[in-house]
C-alpha cells in the first residue's frame, strides 16, 4: 500500500476495510467530528465523510461494488414501446421519448433508458 498524507496506509482503488469503516461511524455516533476521526484513523476527510453518508444513507458499512456492468434496462418491451413513439410521431425527440416511457408506466424513473440509449435503439433498426 501507499501512504497517505496522514500517514495512514491505503491501497489506491480498494475499499477501506470495514473494521475501519465501523470505528469511523462508532466515533461519529459517540460525538467525535469527522475531522477528528479523520486524524485520529488517519484517514482522509473525504473518505471519513463519504463513509458517513453511505451509512446514514443505507445504514451499511459496507463498500459498494466495484467494476461490474449496470442492468440493461432495454428489454424488448421497452425497445418496442421506442419504435412505436417514433413511428407514430417521427419527429419526436429522445428526450421526449424517455418522458414518455415513464409517464404511460414503460419504465420509471429508476430504470428508463438514457437519451444515448434510446438514440441507439432508433439507430439500430
Amino acid at each position: 500500500g501507499e501512504v497517505n498524507q496522514l500517514g495512514g496506509t491505503f491501497v489506491n482503488g480498494r475499499p477501506l476495510p470495514t473494521s475501519i469503516r465501523l470505528r469511523i461511524v462508532e466515533l461519529s455516533r459517540s460525538g467525535v467530528r469527522p475531522c477528528d476521526i479523520s486524524r485520529q484513523l488517519k484517514v482522509s476527510h473525504g473518505c471519513v465523510s463519504k463513509i458517513l453518508a453511505r451509512y446514514h444513507e443505507t445504514g451499511s458499512v459496507l463498500p459498494g461494488a466495484i467494476g461490474g456492468s449496470k442492468p440493461r434496462v432495454t428489454t424488448e418491451k421497452v425497445v418496442r414501446a421506442i419504435r412505436r413513439y417514433k413511428s407514430v410521431e417521427p419527429s419526436i425527440f429522445a428526450w421526449e421519448i424517455r418522458e414518455r416511457l415513464v409517464a404511460d408506466g414503460v419504465c420509471d424513473k429508476y430504470n428508463v433508458p438514457s437519451v444515448s440509449s434510446v438514440s441507439r435503439i432508433l439507430r439500430n433498426k
